[in-house]
């Protein structure tokens, strides 16, 4: 389970950037760093984890045999870049130089009680579960992003040493000063790797393309996955261990091992609202709370959450809705946002659809700016179809009928001198008059007959004014009369208004 892309043979990089106190080889491990133990997937089998600050620290016997097991890794050829073993000499210093931890069987309390076991001579095989090492990325400035390798050994296949280590490697690495960790080179290949740093929440942040030469896929350049996560405290994978405890009280009638009163009270809480189903011959044991099925299996959960994305491909709500009903665990939402993020066909659709907004954007800027009208200073004023105006011989006098309405004043626009051709435009903007017309007004003469009589004259007429009555009211003056030429004019609703209202207060007078 390889994530490393340092060279084997290069000198030892030790952290001098972040955190103060920067650690030596050789020296004390910082506080909180000490071994610790661990319950194996069958929630049985107990383990201890167990950190090294130098090669020296590690029996001779136990190193050859992480070496040996180093080797035959890099030979089949599928995980590791590296083409040739590394010598006895070479290992110790790379894969222990800064600091590196060994997973063995049974409660260990200190390291050098492995050298009590190596001179007894302990099977390793059987014994050492795996090994990995925490180490600085890049040298220097940057030397507080770290990197890290993971080894599992031929007789801990399938047992969740490997998941187990990832979790250890999260907690031990922020107390050694680093604050970001980044795997250079996982295969693609290698499902069980990348299904680890999924579940435990790392981020796909590259990929080399055609990078590994593998064994396993000859004629065939395979694509390489960087992987990076933000180092700190993570709850989720207490709350995830807490799931696999409460199935093992329940299954067994006791509590696990290391159990404090504490979690005692917690689990026989836990209890009361959770029910176990036994394992039949097609179906394994399941946990469920109210009706749903229990996963603590980060990499299940990641590979249900997978399952049923890849059903429609939906996104996060839709996806976490669909998984919420069927299935519980912590955090389903962010397990989602994972699992969208590394889909390869939603990465390709949301590339798409992003050009294909940026190109709609573009070409609605584009349209619109076309379709904006704002007449230039030298254009032409097109005037108006002649049928829209009145003539001398289709014009009634406004003094001769009664019923004439008001009319709309026509803004009348100067000509300018021709310029050259501009780009055509459509024909009568909205704001080519200062008030629309009337349909009615523009309809001709035989149209204006049809119309009721004027509201205004009609209700004038019926209330019966006595001052009004029996007067005998001259003809319109001078200057509201037809004249000659070949168009005049019509007045405004204004100036009819104030024309009618002056014949009625001059002829009030004359009356009084």
């Amino acid at each position: 389970m390889p994530a490393m892309l340092d060279d084997p043979t290069a000198p030892v990089i030790v952290r001098t950037s972040g955190q103060v106190c920067y650690p030596t080889p050789g020296g004390p491990l910082p506080v909180g760093i000490a071994p610790i133990q661990v319950t194996l997937r069958d929630r049985v089998t107990l383990a201890t984890i167990i950190p090294f600050s130098a090669p020296n620290q590690v029996p001779r016997s136990l190193l050859a045999y992480l070496c040996d097991q180093l080797g035959r890794e890099i030979e089949k050829g599928d995980t590791y870049p590296m083409v040739e073993p590394l010598p006895l000499d070479s290992f110790g210093p790379y894969w222990f130089g800064v600091f590196g931890a060994i997973v063995l069987l049974g409660e260990i309390q200190h390291g050098r009680e492995l050298h009590d076991m190596a001179r007894t001579g302990c099977d390793w095989e059987r014994e050492c579960l795996g090994s990995f090492y925490i180490k600085p990325n890049y040298p220097g400035r940057s030397s507080h992003v770290c990197n890290g390798g993971f080894l599992v050994t031929d007789a801990s296949r399938n047992r969740g040493v490997g998941r187990l280590m990832g979790e250890t490697y999260l907690d031990w690495a922020p107390k050694l000063g680093y604050t970001y960790s980044v795997f250079n080179l996982v295969y693609e290949t290698n499902l069980a790797s990348c299904r680890i740093w999924d579940a435990l929440g790392f981020k796909r942040i590259g990929r080399v393309k055609g990078c590994g030469n593998l064994k396993s896929y000859p004629g065939e350049l395979v694509d390489a996955i960087i992987y990076g996560r933000d180092l700190g405290q993570d709850d989720d994978l207490v709350s995830e261990e807490r799931f696999d405890k409460i199935r093992f009280y329940l299954k067994n009638g006791k509590y696990p091992n290391g159990a404090d009163r504490a979690e005692k009270s917690r689990l026989r809480s836990a209890a009361t609202h959770y029910k176990l189903t036994p394992a039949t011959e097609d179906e394994p044991e399941k946990l469920w709370l109210k009706g749903k099925e229990v996963i603590s299996d980060a990499q299940r959960q990641y590979e249900i959450a997978r399952d049923v994305h890849h059903k429609s491909h939906g996104g996060i709500n839709k996806t976490t809705a669909a998984i919420a009903e069927l299935y519980h665990w912590v955090r389903i939402k962010e397990t989602v946002s994972q699992v969208i993020r590394n889909c390869p066909e939603c990465s390709e659709m949301n590339k798409g659809l992003s050009a294909m907004r940026a190109n709609q954007s573009r070409s609605s800027q584009t349209t619109s700016g076309q379709r904006q009208y704002s007449p230039p200073a030298n254009d032409q004023h097109i005037s108006p179809p002649a049928t829209n105006h009145f003539s001398q011989h289709q014009a009634t006098d406004p003094a001769d009928s009664p019923s004439y309405p008001p009319q709309v004043e026509l803004t009348q626009h100067p000509q300018p001198s021709p310029q050259p051709q501009q780009p055509t435009y459509p024909q009568y903007p909205n704001d080519t008059y200062d008030m629309p017309l009337d349909p009615a007004l523009v309809r001709g003469v035989q149209h204006l007959a049809d119309l009721p009589p004027s509201p205004f004259l009609a209700a004038q007429g019926q209330s019966g004014d006595s001052h009004l009555g029996g007067l005998d009211l001259p003809d319109a003056p001078e200057s509201y009369r037809r004249t000659s030429g070949p168009q005049r004019r019509a007045p405004t609703a204004r100036a009819e208004m104030r024309r009618r209202l002056d014949r009625v207060a001059r002829y009030g007078q004359r009356g009084a």
